[in-house]
């Protein structure tokens, strides 16, 4: 197939720079939102009187044959292969519909539809998240439990409350969730290259039939626009970030030392070497995968920070951060969902923890606070208690 640029050039480009700047192996994960998009464009082009409706309805189901028969090519990318199936099939009418359209508006349109499908997704596994946690913490409301700060047993506190604090954290997950989809919403189609173009195409048709909210409202910030991936990718971030350290509190807690959490068969692995070992490998994998979303994020980031307006052949490498991002929060959550309800917590060590450490000294202070004294008074006479209790050895309450 001739390339879509082809008529200005007169040397074949080199084959391996060729390989090296196709993007096709990539793209082809965007297919069926490349079909929506080309999809609604049919319509919009019907509409404004630029096909008859035999045409629109050859091109249609000339749309669900490609979609049917897709398959791996060697062509430039998404855009060049739908193009070259739409006149394999409709010959001179397949031309007919790449008026008032680019692939620099395309590819970003069709991105964030993809992006709002898997946001979706993402929404549905962090409800189901924190129903599990809420359930964990209405069945576990009361149990005491040591709580730390500086990993030093610092005060009481119960089993429920902790586990409600890794709710309070997703909920704020879930809003940045939400605001990644609004940044979404709205449709650059129409910016073609970067200047508009010269057709009688309303947008607005577009819009509605993929169900976008509201129109870009600069063609050259239409297609440059990548922000709303670097949002996404801070959503990722900083979910990871809260789920690296639950894992960690949840590693630690599963240590000989500790003992506070049972590991389940179903969530660990164990040595090939040492028997007696069960590893608490989920967690440790989940805590480790923050490398490679701050890694993402950092690509997105640095394909950005140079780039002069509006497109530049640098965008096409901000899909395949994007794509593992997604595919990595998506796995996270999931199996991070399925290990809650099977969480096993030893109550008797947790309970006897909480009673090390002089953890209610902070109690006692208050309470001579409430028979007269000022806090700083009662502090320094509560200290001086635990000195002497030191002294003899004594470290429970």
């Amino acid at each position: 197939m001739n390339k879509l640029w082809g008529g200005r050039f007169i040397n074949q480009i080199d084959f391996d720079i060729e390989l090296y700047l196709n993007s096709f192996n990539i793209d082809k994960y965007l297919f069926n939102y490349e079909i929506k998009v080309i999809s609604s464009y049919i319509k919009s082009l019907f509409l404004s009187n630029y096909i008859n409706n035999l045409e629109k309805k050859k091109l249609t189901n000339s749309l669900y044959l490609i979609k049917k028969n897709f398959k791996n090519s060697n062509v430039e990318d998404i855009h060049s292969y739908l193009e070259k199936e739409l006149i394999k099939y409709n010959g001179e009418l397949g031309k007919k519909i790449y008026i008032a359209k680019s692939r620099n508006d395309q590819i970003t349109t069709i991105t964030k539809l993809m992006l709002l499908e898997e946001i979706k997704k993402i929404n549905i596994l962090l409800i189901f998240v924190r129903k599990s946690i809420i359930s964990l913490a209405e069945k576990e409301y009361n149990f005491p439990l040591p709580g730390f700060t500086h990993l030093q047993i610092a005060q009481p506190i119960t089993l429920g409350h902790y586990l409600l604090s890794w709710n309070e954290m997703f909920k704020r997950d879930h809003i940045n969730l939400l605001n990644c989809k609004k940044n979404c919403l709205y449709a650059p189609i129409g910016a073609a290259a970067l200047a508009g173009h010269n057709y009688k195409i309303n947008r607005n048709i577009i819009k509605k039939i993929l169900n976008f909210k509201n129109l870009t409202e600069n063609s050259i910030d239409s297609v440059s626009d990548r922000d709303y991936i670097i949002f996404f990718s801070n959503f990722c971030n900083i979910l990871i970030t809260h789920l690296s350290r639950i894992c960690e509190d949840l590693i630690i807690w599963s240590s000989n030392k500790f003992e506070f959490l049972k590991l389940s068969d179903l969530i660990s692995s164990g040595s090939s070497i040492m028997p007696q070992k069960k590893n608490p490998d989920l967690f440790e994998l989940i805590r480790s995968k923050t490398g490679r979303i701050f890694g993402n994020s950092i690509n997105i980031l640095t394909i950005l920070k140079s780039q002069a307006l509006s497109y530049n052949k640098d965008n096409q490498e901000d899909k395949e951060s994007l794509f593992d991002n997604i595919y990595t929060i998506k796995n996270t959550l999931n199996c991070f969902r399925k290990c809650l309800p099977i969480l096993k917590f030893n109550k008797k060590n947790m309970y006897f923890s909480s009673l090390e450490n002089y953890s209610t000294a902070t109690d006692m202070a208050d309470y001579l606070v409430k028979k007269g004294l000022n806090f700083r008074n009662s502090h320094l006479i509560v200290g001086n208690c635990i000195k002497y209790c030191e002294k003899k050895k004594n470290k429970n309450n």
